[in-house]
């Protein structure tokens, strides 16, 4: 994959890792390289910057 690449994840998901967040691809999702697509990419909203701290569901109830 070169920069600026475009790609189609399929079963792709977020995983927390020590506090931030990683794409993780299942063992029956694909990345697959595409075309290039005409849109641009919000970079403002830049997510994996901030903190943020797991919790169990049972502790909101």
């Amino acid at each position: 994959m070169k920069p600026d690449g475009t790609v189609i994840l399929r079963n792709a998901k977020i995983d927390m890792f020590k506090g931030s967040m990683r794409l993780a691809v299942d063992k029956w999702g694909r990345v697959e390289v595409t075309e290039p697509a005409s849109f641009t990419v919000k970079d403002d909203n830049n997510l994996s910057l901030l903190k943020l701290v797991c919790c169990c569901a049972a502790s909101l109830v």
